[in-house]
């Protein structure tokens, strides 16, 4: 009696397996990737710093007077392949001042949300974007406490899926308040 339906031979399951290991650890490393907390290099990131007209990531300008700065940022997003941003993502954005400030109640920041919130005192203040979207601008105008050097410091992450650049980014320079 002759099989008509011989199935698969062992040679074609073996080939199949072989080509099946690459896949399943890339499948297993995305993951853990995905789950570390140093990001990746910024010109790499799905959302990334996208630097500011005088070339930096972020920036802090101080106004003539009445000890007032302001903080800009621009985030963008890109992907390669093409994907769209994940959609239930959200862009967290925490910027560090080196001493006290009160952030401006009428300072408009589009989508984001402040914790503290808008007309607050703190030295540390998270923007959250959700969802995500395409990244976008981040300014808002601070009130200092003294005369003098005002430094910030940016750190952006993504939670529920991306990758966000791995740099922590100090502004492009100390603005100096004057009263």
């Amino acid at each position: 009696m002759t099989d008509d339906n011989p199935g698969i031979s062992r040679r074609t399951m073996v080939r199949g397996a072989a080509w099946s290991l690459p896949v399943i650890a890339v499948a297993t490393a995305v993951p853990l990737a995905a789950a570390s907390t140093g990001g990746t290099v910024n010109s790499e990131a799905n959302y990334y710093w996208d630097a500011e007209a005088q070339g930096a990531f972020t920036t802090l300008v101080a106004a003539q007077d009445g000890l007032r700065a302001t903080f800009s940022t621009q985030i963008s997003y890109r992907a390669t392949p093409w994907v769209n941003p994940p959609a239930d993502a959200s862009l967290v954005v925490v910027v560090v001042f080196d001493s006290p400030v009160t952030i401006d109640a009428g300072s408009s920041i589009g989508g984001w949300s402040a914790t503290p919130g808008l007309g607050s005192t703190a030295s540390s203040f998270t923007f959250v974007a959700t969802p995500s979207g395409f990244g976008g601008a981040l300014t808002f105008n601070v009130v200092g406490s003294a005369p003098g050097p005002l430094t910030s410091t940016a750190t952006m992450s993504l939670l529920n899926g991306g990758t966000t650049t791995w740099a922590q980014e100090s502004s492009a320079e100390t603005a100096t308040l004057i009263s």
